[in-house]
Order: structure tokens, then sequence, then C-alpha cells
């Protein structure tokens, strides 16, 4: 109830604020009411709020919509206003349009992972070497969390699909993955991940915990709270393992997420580009019947405490090199199976 009672506040002076400053004329009062609507969810929920000099950027954002004759025709403010929050990976909805900051984010030119984005698409599993598993999981659109079971279950389908007591080590190919829902991805591999343990987490800004990532038999839980109910596999995979995870300048969001679920983990390295940098986890608020905001309100943390602002650096950088085609002749792959054959010949 403090909470509650506390956050009521917060709101009730931010409104007070705005109300106080009525010395803008706007062209349609409507467009005033949204405006002040937004900027209250986002100076509440925003990541950067105590960074931005609100009275300022509200001027600023009062003088770019007051000659607005509807909502629409305002919307154009938002792009600008997430780049004053620093937020690249929120966006304002309106009647099923984006409107977001596109940042000049500095990204690998790889032509051959840009083409593969768009032509493979679907979750692969296949045998490397006769005794090496390699895995692609692509991004996913289950934005509204209604596919989770499904996108799980075709993880594990294709996992099966291999497995076998031969298996030595893993590859799990992140390069194509672009985002989604991060819950199934992490579920659908989470025999490959490990058990009974914290795999990461959510911080907010102050680098308080928003949400312990933890595997239990399979299923991912925040916190307590269990995620999804995803069913085993037909043949248990051997624990500790090597995994090899490979990442490119197009994984980003939920992929980057799933990739930082494996970092800390042991006999376990990372290959390929520094990942896209969309580490930050979102929350979405509804603003009307129309329209909705997706904020970002944290940060992505690994299990030994890491803090992910910018994005995911591989432990060995390959530039280049792709062959979707033909596996065997990936540069990213091809080292992947050299480290894990060092791996297996230590032991």
């Amino acid at each position: 109830m403090k909470t509650k009672l506390l956050l009521f506040f917060t709101i009730f002076s931010i409104m007070s604020i705005f109300h106080a400053q009525q010395q803008t004329h706007f062209k349609n009062d409507s467009v005033k009411q949204y405006i002040d609507k937004t900027l209250v969810l986002i100076r509440t929920h925003a990541l950067n709020k105590d960074k931005i000099d609100w009275n300022s950027l509200q001027t600023e954002v009062y003088n770019k919509t007051k000659g607005a004759d509807d909502i629409p025709a305002a919307l154009s403010v938002y792009p600008y206003l997430f780049e004053k929050i620093e937020d690249h990976h929120g966006w304002l909805s309106y009647k099923n349009k984006n409107y977001r900051w596109i940042k000049n984010v500095r990204r690998v030119d790889n032509e051959v992972v840009k083409n593969a984005v768009k032509k493979y698409g679907k979750v692969q599993a296949i045998l490397i070497n006769k005794n090496i598993g390699y895995i692609r999981i692509p991004g996913n659109n289950d934005f509204s969390t209604k596919k989770m079971d499904s996108i799980a279950a075709n993880i594990v389908d294709e996992i099966d699909k291999i497995n076998s007591g031969k298996i030595k080590g893993w590859i799990i190919d992140l390069r194509l993955n672009t985002g989604g829902n991060m819950y199934p991805m992490i579920a659908g591999i989470s025999d490959l991940i490990g058990d009974n343990e914290k795999i990461g987490g959510f911080v907010a800004s102050d680098k308080k915990s928003e949400g312990e990532w933890i595997l239990k038999n399979g299923n991912v839980y925040v916190d307590n709270n269990q995620v999804l109910n995803r069913r085993k596999l037909k043949i248990p995979v051997a624990k500790q393992l090597p995994v090899a995870i490979l990442i490119s300048g197009y994984t980003a969001s939920s992929g980057e997420m799933t990739a930082v679920s494996l970092v800390g983990r042991k006999k376990t390295k990372m290959f390929g580009e520094d990942s896209a940098g969309y580490t930050t986890t979102n929350e979405g608020f509804k603003v009307d019947v129309n329209s909705g905001l997706n904020l970002a309100v944290g940060y992505v943390v690994d299990r030994t405490g890491k803090i992910y602002i910018e994005n995911v650096k591989p432990d060995v950088e390959i530039m280049g090199g792709d062959n979707f085609e033909d596996l065997n002749k990936d540069k990213k792959i091809t080292a992947s199976v050299q480290w894990m054959k060092k791996m297996l010949y230590k032991n």
C-alpha cells in the first residue's frame, strides 16, 4: 500500500508541474492532454528519468506539438523525445504504427548475416562432425507472450532430432536472433545451460534487482514466478558439455539476453562480432485505446553480476567468414569446433 501511495503522489506532483505551466497555448486541447499523459508515464518509469531536465524538455515538446490539429499530427515528436531520454529500445505505438528513435548504432557491415536474417527464420538443429550439436535460434515475434509454449517446444523438438549420448558439445547460433520473447528461447535450451541456478536478471539504474532469472527443472523463473511449463527432452543432455555461442551485430534484444544467460557458465565461450546493443529490459504502458508506450526500464545483468549497458562482446572476435549454406566452411563454427576439441582433449 505504501508503494502505491508513493507512486500516486509522484504522479500527482508531476501532473501539478504540468498544470502549473499553462502558458503554452495548444491549438487542440486533446493534443496537450495526450502529450501530458505520455510525459507523466515517461518521467515516472523511464530508465534515464533522473538524468533529464524535465522542465526544459516539456517546453521543447510543447513547442513542437502546440500547433497540431489532432493527436496523429503530434506523433512525430516521439522519436525526438526518445532520443532526449536516450532510449533507442523503446517506442510509442499508435494504431499499430510505431514511433521510435533510430539510433546510429555502430554495427559491423555484414551483408551475409543481414541477408540470412531474412532467409533463415526457423529453428534448425544439425550434427557437425558427427558428435557436435548445432542449433540455430532466430528471433520470434511473440511480444504478446501467447506463443511461449510452442516456441520452447519447437526448440526442444529440434534438439530431440539430433540429441544422443554421442554428442560431445553444442553450438548455439544466435547470429540471426533479432529479438522477441526471451523466455521460451532460454527455456528451450535450458538443458544446455544448466539447472537449479541463477543465470542472470534485470537491474534498475540504481543497480537494484528487478528480477532474477532462475532455471529449475528445465523451466525459467523470474524470482519465484514460473514463466512457462516446458516439456522435457526425450534423452537428457550430459551435464557441463562445452557450449559455444555465436553472436553478430544482428543479435539484438532478447537474442542478447539469451546469450547473456550463458555467460559465466563453465566450459562456455562466445564467438563472433559485437551484438546490436539493445540490452535494456522494456515495460509496456497503456496510454489510451489506440496507443501505448514501451519504455526501457532496466538493464540486463549476467550471473556474475556484470551489467550490460551497451552490448554483448564475444570472447573471441571473428569478423565475417559466415556461411549459412555450408556450415563446414563457416569460420565462426570452425573456431568453435577447434575450441571444443581442445576442451575435450583436456578432459
